[in-house]
């Protein structure tokens, strides 16, 4: 799905989520996440050349590839998180929205401590 086919599925699912949001705002509510998932998936699985491209640089830098891996993880966590909490104000769930955020913070720090690890032994090894 290209970016024209991204904005027309948002703008027909905006325009008939708010259309039917006066006579059923369950359904309003499911129409727009359903729209939102739509574009979420379909960028989703043009992410690949992405994916590759961060594998080449981390490549060609010498560095490890659990690096780039953790860069990915962390861009799709940021991305899924970001969609769900925003899912989640849609339906006025704020609260929920938060936690989902904060659960998406704490996780990209437990994924990166190995990059902190890494980072505190090449500052230390530099200091002695």
């Amino acid at each position: 799905m290209d970016i024209l086919s991204v904005c027309g599925v948002a703008i027909v699912a905006s325009l008939t989520a708010v259309a039917l949001k006066k006579y059923s705002p369950e359904t309003s509510a499911v129409i727009a996440i359903a729209g939102g998932a739509m574009i979420f998936l379909s960028v989703l699985f043009r992410i690949s050349p992405f994916i590759n491209e961060i594998n080449k640089l981390t490549e060609s830098a010498g560095i490890s590839s659990d690096y780039g891996s953790i860069l990915i993880k962390t861009t799709g966590i940021c991305a899924l998180c970001r969609f769900t909490a925003d899912c989640c104000r849609d339906t006025g769930q704020q609260s929920l929205a938060s936690r989902v955020e904060l659960g998406a913070k704490l996780t990209i720090v437990l994924i990166s401590l190995p990059l902190f690890e890494k980072i505190l032994a090449t500052a230390t090894s530099l200091l002695q």
